[in-house]
This record gives C-alpha cells, sequence and structure tokens, in this order.
C-alpha cells in the first residue's frame, strides 16, 4: 500500500493525533467520567478515518478481519455524542449502569454479523470476491439509513439535555459553567454539521448521484479537524470539566430552596392574618359598629383600613363565618348583656332588640335562638333573670 496522496497523508496524521488524544483525554482528568465517553468517541472517529484512508484491495486482502468494524463503530457515534453531553452536565449519569442501552444497536450489528465476523481471513477474502453474504449486504444498506436517524434523534436528545440542565441551573451558572455550556453547544452544532454532510454522501451513494467532488473526503476531514480541536481545548481547559454536582442534587436544591420559600412565605402570612383580626376584632369591641342597625361591609372598610376582600377573606377563612353571621354573633352578646343587666325588666324585649342593633324582632328572635338555641324569653326563664 503506498500513500501518495496529500490529503489523505492529512487525514492520518490528523486520525494519528485523534488517536493519541483519544488515550490522554481518557485519563484527563482522571476522576471526571466524561472524559472516559468523549476519549471513546474520539478513538472510534480516529478509528473509521484510519479505514476511510486506507480501504483497498490490497488492505482489506492484508487485514480481512478488520473488513466492516469500521461501519460497525459508526453505530456508536451519535450514542456517544449524547452520552457524552449528558454525563458532562449530570453527574448522576455518570454510571456505565445508567447508559448501557444506548450501545444495544451496536451490539445487535456486531451479533448480526458474527457468523462472518468468525470466519476465517480466507473466506472472508472470498466472500468480497463472490458476494457477501445477503444478510451482510442488507445491514450494510439498511444499517446507513439507520445510522441517519440515529443523527437525528439523538441530536434532539442533546439539545432536550442542554436546555433542560440550564433551565434548573438558572441564575446558578459560574462563568466558566457559561462558557463550558457555550463550548458544548458548539460541539452539538458542528456534529450537526457533520451529520448533515455525512448524510447527503449516504444519500448521493443511495440514489446513485454524482458530484465533481466526493462529500465523504469532507466529512472525514470535518471528523480529523474535529477530534483534534475537541482534544486540545479537553486538554488546555481542564477547568470546564468540573461539573460535580448533578441535576438531581440541583432540583433537590431547588425544592429546598422553594419549600423554605414557601414557609416563610406561610409564616409571614400568618403573622400578617393575626395583625388583621386583631385590627377587625379590636375595632369590632372598642367602636361597637354592629349596634347600628343598617350596617354594612363598608363600615368595616372604613374603620379597620382594610379592604373588603380581605375583610370577606378573614371571617371565610379564619373565623369561618359570613358577613352577617359575624355580626349578628356579636349583636346576639350584646342582647345577652342586657339581659343579664337586667334591662328588660325596664324595657320591652323589641327594644333589648334594637339597642343589639336588630332591626326587627323577628330577625332579633330567630337569631338570638340559632345561636343560644332558646328565644329571649326561654332565655330568661332558663337563667332565672326574672
Amino acid at each position: 500500500m503506498v500513500i501518495d496522496n496529500l490529503f489523505d497523508i492529512i487525514l492520518i496524521s490528523g486520525a494519528l493525533i485523534a488517536l493519541l488524544l483519544s488515550f490522554i483525554i481518557w485519563f484527563y482528568p482522571k476522576s471526571f467520567f466524561a472524559n472516559k465517553v468523549l476519549g471513546t468517541l474520539i478513538f472510534t472517529w480516529s478509528f473509521t478515518v484510519f479505514i476511510f484512508v486506507f480501504q483497498s484491495d490490497e488492505f482489506w486482502n492484508r487485514f480481512p478481519h478488520l473488513y466492516g468494524i469500521g461501519s460497525g463503530f459508526t453505530w456508536l457515534y451519535f450514542p456517544l455524542i449524547y452520552l457524552y453531553v449528558k454525563t458532562y452536565l449530570y453527574k448522576e449519569a455518570r454510571h456505565f449502569s445508567k447508559i448501557y442501552i444506548h450501545f444495544i444497536p451496536a451490539a445487535i450489528y456486531f451479533l448480526v454479523l458474527a457468523p462472518f465476523y468468525f470466519q476465517s481471513g480466507e473466506a472472508k477474502m472470498l466472500a468480497r470476491v463472490n458476494g457477501l453474504p445477503w444478510y451482510v449486504l442488507k445491514l450494510y444498506s439498511y444499517g446507513n439509513i439507520l445510522i441517519m436517524s440515529q443523527g437525528i434523534f439523538y441530536t434532539i436528545l442533546s439539545i432536550r439535555l442542554i436546555h433542560h440542565f440550564q433551565y434548573f441551573r438558572k441564575r446558578k451558572l459560574s462563568n466558566a459553567e457559561r462558557n463550558a455550556i457555550k463550548w458544548i453547544k458548539q460541539f452539538v452544532i458542528i456534529n450537526v454539521v457533520l451529520w448533515s454532510i455525512g448524510s447527503s454522501a449516504v444519500a448521493i451513494g443511495i440514489f446513485d448521484f454524482s458530484l465533481p467532488f466526493n462529500l465523504f473526503n469532507i466529512f472525514y476531514l470535518g471528523l480529523t479537524m474535529l477530534t483534534i480541536w475537541m482534544g486540545t481545548f479537553t486538554l488546555n481547559k481542564p477547568h470546564l470539566f468540573g461539573f460535580t454536582e448533578g441535576l438531581e442534587s440541583i432540583i433537590s436544591s431547588e425544592k429546598q430552596n422553594a419549600d423554605a420559600q414557601k414557609t416563610r412565605t406561610k409564616a409571614e402570612d400568618g403573622d400578617k392574618e393575626k395583625e388583621d383580626i386583631k385590627t377587625l376584632l379590636t375595632f369590632m369591641d372598642v367602636d361597637k359598629p354592629y349596634l347600628q342597625s343598617d350596617m354594612n361591609a363598608q363600615v368595616l372598610v372604613d374603620g379597620t383600613g382594610l379592604s373588603k376582600h380581605r375583610i370577606s377573606e378573614l371571617l371565610n377563612s379564619s373565623l369561618n363565618q359570613s358577613f352577617y353571621d359575624f355580626i349578628n354573633d356579636y349583636r346576639t352578646k350584646e342582647a345577652i348583656r342586657l339581659l343579664k343587666e337586667g334591662k328588660h325588666k325596664q324595657i320591652t324585649l323589641l327594644h333589648i332588640g334594637e339597642l343589639a342593633g336588630f332591626n326587627s324582632k323577628t330577625s332579633f328572635y330567630r337569631t338570638f335562638k340559632k345561636i343560644t338555641g332558646k328565644t329571649p324569653t326561654e332565655y330568661i326563664e332558663f337563667y332565672n333573670l326574672k
């Protein structure tokens, strides 16, 4: 194999650098799980670039067992991109048990091709010459479409993750974290562009179109540049790769803050309610507005400075009374006071009702019995007030 194409030399050089960076990133920073995902992603990218450059009959005859593995690695592209975003942002996702499900499509690909992979090198060479097994051809054919679909699916998930993260962090983001979010957005956007180029190249191949240039060359060049940029950026700015607070703790913190705020608000509301009730009751006890037979809610508004809505709220929620029940309760207590003082010996019961604020004998008797269980006359007899 002779590499005499400058473009291929550039790709190979870039892939070698990316391969080296993938191993460095895997271990640095040592404690950051997302870098292991990124290192795996860069390794798969650099490997497929190598395969793209070297693929030829001579290469496959020399290394038959590598045939098809590069295609299998492409099934890892978009899951790894998504998982990099997720483990980069969310601490609780940094466990293999949380992410393994995304590798299932790639595992199925390799399992389906296992009968072909485990053949001898000579059998694979003959299969390439005489025709690949039908299941291999079908998988290659439909696999490209599925990988393109993966790109759409995982890109949407990645964007949602970023927005979700920003929503819960809100004003808690430091400048370093804002820069990190900016970086991760750029990472996703560049991958969208590369996906568009790669998908266009696949579509052109499927529909047998022709262009004056090879889109795959652009795709793999962009991939090579991206891997080098990502690797060097990660190593040069390690402070951007240390999110230690996960989404669950953020949500928990936000919830605790919200609960604390609610508790404070309730306490403040409770104090305000007590103060307003005291104002209302003091006005009733001192000014005795209920003695006016034509009293209405406006009298309370003018006397307490509270709004009608607030007075209604206090009566209904705190005292469990309607306005008229509240007033009539005071009037009945006033009538009882007059009876205990013996006023009924000097004036009529109707007059006592009027002095207490009732505007009619019927209203006086009905309300008095409702509250005490007895009419005024029965009350006098029962308590021996004659």
